[in-house]
């Protein structure tokens, strides 16, 4: 897509944390990403990262992001990004029916996905 329009006055933006950082790479200027209502600090950083020449720590954070991305997209959905809302300080609320919120083990996986990647 950012190939196909490259010559109109059009941008494109990715939509993932999971792959924020090769999506900069090949000219997207943003993104639409679950993960920012989380770590939003932390998906601009990867922003900036990406036009500085720091390339390192841009991969290094695109590597953090991308559990935790999985775990409030994918995995656990929006009962997980409302999990993860709660555990650093915004409202995530409860989840509307039909959805359930997320099991205790399920929490617990989610929780360890986001140690492990030192956001916990």
């Amino acid at each position: 897509m950012v190939f196909a329009t490259s010559t109109s006055d059009f941008q494109v933006l990715a939509g993932s944390a999971g792959f924020l950082l090769a999506a900069y790479k090949v000219g997207c200027v943003g993104g639409i990403c679950a993960l920012a209502n989380v770590l939003g600090e932390e998906v601009c950083e990867l922003g900036e990262l990406a036009q500085s020449t720091d390339s390192k720590a841009a991969q290094d954070l695109q590597l953090r992001l991308v559990g935790p991305n999985s775990c409030v997209t994918g995995r656990f959905g929006v009962p997980g990004l409302k999990t993860a809302m709660d555990w650093f300080g915004y409202y995530g609320g409860p989840t509307r029916s039909p959805l359930q919120p997320l099991s205790d083990a399920n929490t617990e996986a989610m929780k360890a996905e986001f140690q492990k990647s030192q956001f916990l």
